[in-house]
């Protein structure tokens, strides 16, 4: 008696960057709905409008799925950086900086991050916030080299800055309370109790805007003074 295998082939609709990109959504959505361990791969497939073996084709497992999740994440973050990353980095070379440059810079650097994270033109945005929400109390190898990616695009500039700002050496604990302290002024707008609490419903540009003037101006209260 012969047995039929079912095995993936993947035809003209399946192939390529779609495919993986609407996998990759319906995986985004469930991860952050039900966690690593809760979300099946055969619903992620049935989400994702794809066979079962579909997942295996192009991300090899489960977890190699999650970690293509992670990835595109940190990708997309850093494209958000760069810009303002370079500029840093370039002005930082300067061992020079007025004090102000500094603090501007480190504005700067803040500002990004909220505009990210309240950017409502980015899709899957309430996934994503979900997805970090889960990355805090899920940690695993993928999370971490998410976290290790926000280490040295993020917290390490903050620090150099801080570090000139308060004259200490950018890995000393001080200057680190102070990074971690600001990023999670910044973080605090992934979680649904601040929208709700402040009332928003939608995000708009203005209130973006008011949101990094805020943080702006706990920055430049906390700096602008030189340290006794």
């Amino acid at each position: 008696m012969s047995v039929s295998i079912s095995r993936f082939r993947p035809g003209s609709h399946q192939r390529g960057e779609e495919t993986r990109g609407r996998i990759l959504e319906a995986a985004l959505e469930l991860f952050a709905a039900s966690g690593f361990e809760g979300a099946s791969t055969r619903t992620l497939a049935e989400r994702a409008g794809v066979n079962l073996p579909a997942i295996q084709y192009y991300f090899g497992s489960k977890e190699g799925l999650y970690r293509a999740v992670v990835e595109q994440i940190s990708e997309q973050m850093q494209v958000g950086f760069a810009t303002t990353l370079k500029r840093v980095h370039s002005a930082l070379a300067d061992d020079h900086l007025p004090r102000q440059r500094l603090i501007d810079l480190l504005s700067d650097i803040l500002d990004v991050m909220v505009g990210l994270i309240l950017d409502d033109s980015v899709p899957n945005r309430e996934s994503r916030q979900k997805f970090f929400a889960r990355m805090e109390v899920e940690p695993n190898a993928a999370v971490y080299a998410l976290q290790d990616d926000m280490i040295r695009h993020v917290c390490s500039p903050c620090c150099a800055i801080i570090g000139r700002l308060i004259g200490r050496a950018q890995d000393d604990e001080q200057v680190l309370l102070h990074t971690m302290t600001l990023i999670g002024q910044a973080k605090i707008f992934c979680g649904w109790g601040t929208s709700r609490v402040l009332h928003w419903d939608t995000i708009s540009e203005e209130r973006i805007r008011s949101a990094q003037a805020v943080v702006r101006q706990h920055v430049q209260a906390i700096f602008r003074s030189r340290p006794k």
